[in-house]
C-alpha cells in the first residue's frame, strides 16, 4: 500500500515536471489555457464527476471534437459567461 502510494507521489511529480516543462514553449499558449479553465472548473462543485469523466474520455479518445458537440458546447459556454457578468454585476450592486 505504502509503495502504491509513493509510486503514484512519483508519477504526479513527474507529471508536473513534464507540464511545467511544456509550459516553458512559447508555443504552449493552448495547454496553459486549457490548465487554467481545468484547475477553475476543479474548484466548482459544479464541476462533476460525471463531467469530469466526459471530459476525460473526449481527451482520451484522441478525435476531433464533433461540430455539434462544439458548437453546443459553445452556446453553453456563452451563456456561462453571461451567468457569471450578471453575478459579478450583483455583487458590485450590492457593495
Amino acid at each position: 500500500m505504502i509503495a502504491h502510494a509513493l509510486a503514484e507521489e512519483t508519477t504526479a511529480m513527474a507529471a508536473t515536471s513534464e507540464l511545467l516543462l511544456a509550459l516553458r514553449n512559447p508555443g504552449s499558449g493552448w495547454l496553459a489555457t486549457l490548465i487554467v479553465a481545468l484547475s477553475e472548473a476543479q474548484m466548482d462543485p459544479g464541476f462533476t464527476t460525471q463531467q469530469q469523466t466526459l471530459l476525460a474520455e473526449l481527451c482520451a479518445s484522441g478525435q476531433v471534437v464533433p461540430t455539434v458537440v462544439r458548437a453546443a458546447a459553445l452556446q453553453r459556454s456563452l451563456d456561462f459567461e453571461r451567468q457569471l457578468d450578471q453575478q459579478s454585476a450583483n455583487l458590485a450592486a450590492a457593495s
